[in-house]
């Protein structure tokens, strides 16, 4: 196998992920390609990334935008349109989402993992990330879908308020996540977090490792190791973070 290439949350940005494959010239005979998760919504064209994923054979861990349309999709299989529109509570950018994909594309999401461990690259792929004071596989899926900090209590939270979870895990595994873009580009001893914010005009960032590569444990060597595309333009606002996401 040749190169493994982690992207961070495309979020619908179909451009600058076409842009992102040409910038690290992926090849789909050779390189594996691996997503953090959150594919679609907010950006213009969610249907196209998931089809793209598709193509290339990604791999990809299930996000906590993914899984929120998932669920309706999931609800409108067994019970209805009419049932889903009900019980499952849609933004106006989700219920878009939602529309737009096909029957093959929400399978493809439904049938994403939570978790992907990469041991020739001494990697663990999460969404969002993990309770640094348990084991991975022991954490359930709302940190994983979710986490983003721990609190005073020593609490696993969705909240900016508090310390980062990724600056408190230990490793030994070192771990690639998304889902955090207000904090940017996160480089931590054990944690990679490469979710540059796309969606939100900044960049659409990946982690390129050599065929059986392990991941640099020196932050700034792990940092040359980066390649990054500018996105088009600002596809929607950055809220506080602090919601439902």
């Amino acid at each position: 196998m040749g190169r493994t290439i982690v992207v961070g949350d495309i979020h619908g940005c179909a451009l600058e992920f076409d842009d992102l494959l040409r910038a690290v010239s992926f090849s789909q005979s050779s390189d594996r390609l691996v997503l953090v998760g959150d594919l679609v919504a907010r950006g213009p064209d969610s249907a196209a990334v998931v089809e793209i994923a598709r193509a290339c054979g990604a791999w990809a861990v299930r996000g906590n935008h993914d899984e929120k349309v998932l669920s309706w999709w999931r609800h409108e299989r067994a019970h209805g349109k009419r049932s889903a529109d009900r019980k499952i509570k849609l933004s106006e950018r989700h219920r878009a989402v939602a529309e737009a994909l096909t029957e093959r594309q929400f399978g493809y999401l439904d049938a994403l993992p939570l978790m992907l461990s990469l041991p020739e690259h001494g990697l663990l792929v999460v969404h969002a990330g993990v309770d640094p004071s348990r084991p991975p596989v022991a954490c359930d899926e709302e940190t994983l879908l979710t986490a983003r900090s721990v609190g005073d209590d020593g609490k696993i939270s969705r909240k900016l308020g508090g310390v980062p979870w990724a600056r408190l895990w230990r490793g030994p595994t070192q771990i690639v996540f998304g889902h955090d873009a207000r904090r940017n580009l996160q480089l931590e001893a054990f944690a990679t977090g490469l979710d540059t914010g796309c969606c939100y005009g900044r960049q659409l960032t990946s982690l390129v490792l050599d065929d059986g590569e392990r991941v640099p444990a020196d932050p700034q060597e792990r940092a040359r190791r980066l390649r990054w595309v500018p996105a088009r333009e600002a596809w929607c606002p950055m809220g506080s973070g602090d919601g439902p996401e």
